[in-house]
């Protein structure tokens, strides 16, 4: 009885889990620049945008020492 159980609850899930993962659920436009997330037409801002999120990431460590260094003094 409870392996009955086990097993019904096991192809439930797998049923519940192949109709989530189905593709044709969701429909995307198949064009240039649709398959990210933000926009590519304005490439200055694009540029600033981007210039600032990778040099204050790659920029933080270097302002964090300077900070303890000017901290100690």
């Amino acid at each position: 009885m409870v392996a009955n159980v086990f097993a019904r609850s096991a192809l439930r899930s797998r049923v519940a889990s192949r109709q989530v993962m189905r593709s044709d659920l969701y429909h995307f436009s198949n064009s240039n620049g649709q398959n990210i997330p933000f926009d590519t037409k304005n490439r200055a801002a694009l540029a600033v945008k981007m210039t600032l999120y990778l040099g204050l990431g790659f920029g933080a460590p270097f302002i964090a020492a300077a900070w303890q260094f000017h901290k100690a003094g």
